[in-house]
């Protein structure tokens, strides 16, 4: 049966606000039957890294948030540290970087929680007994929500092709460990060029995987933890980007399963479709969008909105994929339908157009 998708284009002849259209996005998919009064609702986003101007606008959020509070539930923004250092490796300096970029209190008038503790330490694992993984690795604070709201920009992304809510569900969720399972099939490294000795990853490391010489080194002990990234004041442990695209999809669809599995039917979907930026929002800086911007989704299915979305990105470039275009070594459908077999979700929808 195919799933229902709501679409609101940013075309406007009555001259409404766009986020008078995702008010009426969010009434089609039932916030008020989905979510109780007093539950802590997670608005899950991404805050976008320094530098990058392509990230979801702020005041997007103002009407999901203004829907939760009208059923008397207590939203907060969350996302989590990246597995990457930079700007948002701790949530001391990611709390600096979302509100530089417009994530604020006083832009938005909800508390800001970093889902997975101050270095990525707060994580819980999650069993899924899925092909590729017997259990998953999820941000704890997400996990203790009484329900979440995945607010996504839809983009493309240079290692999974696109990045949308099944990205948000999977990579968005899961604490710095998730992370790291998803990129990587090899242990940290440190740069000893770097290294300076100082020996806080040694003591921070509960599994006493680091020693110390006249530098630090990271031994077979290491169970991929992945904390002792955040806390080398030099940068100078890394990571080897080496899981190919097709193993990095899977993981997601496996990732974002974990998450459907804790929460069922609490959580609602929308995707935004502007800016459509080759990269993510990860990344320092962006390029020029790949298409126009193209408006608002809403469903109940993480899988079906994101196929939608691609759709309608593929529609506004005549036809061909964009993303294939700019990354012909990557297909990114891999991850839509290994979702689909595995139970995340549906391919098949209906756009219905609000």
């Amino acid at each position: 049966m195919a799933q229902e998708v709501f679409f609101s284009s940013l075309k406007n002849k009555t001259h409404k606000s766009p986020l008078h259209k995702i008010s009426k996005l969010l009434k089609k998919v039932n916030v008020k039957g989905t979510f109780e009064e007093q539950q802590l609702i997670a608005v899950k986003v991404h805050f976008g890294e320094l530098g990058n101007t392509a990230f979801l606008r702020p005041v997007f959020l103002r009407p999901v948030i203004g829907e939760l509070k009208d059923i008397n539930t207590r939203p907060y923004l969350t996302d989590t540290n990246t597995l990457y250092v930079g700007m948002r490796t701790n949530s001391v300096d990611h709390l600096y970087c979302a509100n530089w970029n417009g994530f604020g209190y006083s832009t938005l008038q909800v508390p800001t929680v970093i889902a997975d503790g101050l270095r990525g330490e707060n994580s819980m694992e999650v069993e899924v007994n899925l092909s590729l993984s017997d259990k998953v690795h999820l941000a704890s604070d997400i996990i203790n929500a009484d329900g979440i709201m995945f607010v996504s920009h839809f983009k493309g992304h240079e290692l999974s092709g696109i990045g949308g809510a099944i990205k948000n569900l999977s990579m968005g969720c899961a604490s710095r460990q998730g992370k790291l399972d998803m990129h990587s099939i090899s242990r940290p490294s440190i740069n000893q060029e770097k290294c300076t000795g100082c020996a806080q990853c040694v003591d921070y490391c509960n599994e006493k995987a680091i020693e110390l010489s006249k530098t630090a080194y990271i031994t077979e002990n290491c169970v991929g933890c992945a904390r002792c990234i955040g806390v080398c004041p030099e940068g100078a442990i890394e990571i080897n980007f080496d899981a190919s695209s097709e193993n990095i999809q899977k993981k997601m669809a496996e990732y974002a399963y974990g998450v459907k599995s804790i929460f069922g039917p609490r959580m609602l979907y929308i995707n935004v479709i502007t800016n459509v930026a080759p990269g993510c929002d990860c990344d320092p800086a962006n390029d020029e969008p790949l298409v126009p911007d193209i408006g608002f989704l809403a469903s109940t299915d993480p899988v079906a909105i994101d196929r939608a979305s691609h759709d309608l990105v593929k529609k506004a470039n005549g036809g061909s994929d964009p993303f294939r275009e700019f990354y012909p070594h990557l297909n990114p459908t891999i991850q839509l339908e290994y979702a689909g077999e595995i139970g995340l979700g549906t391919n098949d929808y209906k756009l219905v157009e609000v």
